[in-house]
């Protein structure tokens, strides 16, 4: 991506024109997964904005067929279907039957795209940097540098599916420790032919389900969506440790299971994040929002204290003055989110970099809610789960 196109995509989507998905895509790899970012972004983009840039999670050019399938070694399968079943910003996904007789899915990294993809980072950088210096207060509100190098290290390791496998390996024996301690009954993760697969190619049972973007507005029941944050608020919460790519085209609705896939980017976050996080979202859930003010700076990597921890309560309570007994159609809980940890990071507070991927998590988790159910109001059934998930802290 040259700098031209750079500031092209970064004008259609701060602009007040619309977004052009296709063209987006036609800019590379490093813009589609820059759109992807700023579909997050509702603490300062419109929500129709948002939702937009959101459809490049599930809509990108496949490759074509012919290219993907001479990937493959054929010698494993009875059969590969030509017609990609899904296609996404670094790979496609081809149905196939094994030789054993076992139908799986094939999905096969655009390959070619890592070098272009390294080479538009570089460059990006380049323009950023001198952004900066014309422009330094950038950095604080923004932290583009930041955002780029975030966007490299899990593009880079989606661009491995050995990354996928090594995912999908450490949430499974997670779920397995821990589930005759906490209910994850609805959870499930498809079987990975390791033995087949390799750095470009990943051989994985066909689930005959939906994905969650296909029956959120249609056939998935709101406790369904309910049931996948009890499960997810388990790995971030009392483990720190989750899938750190939880969109709907990656959540499969399958006989009363939640199957998680494309487990390539994990997030991370210390036991002091995990820990007041929790503890922000309780007292939240009960709109005490002098606790959850104290919970948002004891979890910062670089507190605030005195007058500027008073100044910051004030203005905490003042942005959240409105929020009571809120639907999510009303108040978006990411775009609360969003301007808290700004409102944080402008009073002098400094939060460690996996934050971004639970924030992440929060802007798609609600954003299914807004979907599935606009008039939910999220925090008060969150707290159904918040009783459980604080027992098992305890034993």
């Amino acid at each position: 991506m040259n700098w031209f196109n750079f500031i092209r995509l970064i004008w259609m989507i701060y602009g007040p024109g619309k977004v052009n998905l296709n063209l987006i895509q036609k800019m590379g790899l490093l813009a589609v997964k820059i759109g992807q970012v700023h579909a997050l972004r509702l603490d300062f983009l419109p929500l129709e904005k948002c939702q937009k840039l959101s459809e490049l999670y599930r809509a990108t050019i496949p490759i074509e067929s012919e290219q993907v399938l001479s990937k493959i070694d054929h010698s494993h399968f009875k059969n590969i279907k030509e017609k990609p079943l899904a296609s996404a910003s670094i790979g496609q996904v081809h149905l196939a039957t094994l030789k054993s007789g076992e139908r799986v899915v094939i999905k096969v990294v655009k390959n070619k795209f890592k070098k272009q993809f390294k080479k538009d980072v570089k460059s990006v950088k380049k323009f950023v940097n001198l952004a900066i210096k014309i422009y330094p207060k950038l950095r604080s509100v923004f932290d583009p540098i930041g955002i780029l190098e975030h966007i490299e290290q899990y593009t880079l390791q989606e661009l491995n599916l050995k990354n996928e496998i090594k995912g999908h390996n450490r949430l499974q024996k997670i779920y397995q420790e821990n589930k005759d301690k906490y209910d994850l009954s609805k959870l499930a993760f498809p079987k990975i032919y390791e033995e087949i697969s390799s750095e470009d190619i990943l051989v994985m049972e066909h689930v005959d389900g939906k994905t969650f973007d296909e029956i959120l507005e249609t056939e998935l029941d709101y406790q369904e969506l309910l049931d996948l944050f009890h499960i997810h608020g388990f790995f971030i919460f009392n483990i720190g440790t989750f899938h750190g790519d939880l969109h709907p085209g990656n959540l499969i609705h399958y006989n009363g299971k939640i199957y998680f896939v494309d487990t390539g980017a994990i997030g991370e976050v210390s036991e002091k994040i995990s820990k007041g996080l929790f503890k922000f979202f309780d007292y939240l859930s009960q709109y005490d929002y002098k606790n959850a003010a104290y919970w948002l700076n004891q979890m910062a990597e670089k507190q605030i204290k005195g007058k500027d921890f008073d100044n910051f309560q004030l203005e905490f309570i003042k942005l959240y003055q409105d929020f009571d007994n809120t639907t999510v159609s009303e108040i978006s809980l990411t775009k609360k989110m969003m301007q808290t940890i700004k409102l944080g990071v402008l009073k002098g507070m400094d939060f460690e970099k996996g934050m971004f991927s639970i924030i992440k998590s929060l802007m798609f988790l609600d954003g299914m809610v807004i979907r599935n159910n606009p008039h939910a109001i999220l925090l008060k059934d969150m707290r159904q789960f918040i009783d459980e998930l604080n027992n098992f802290k305890t034993n």
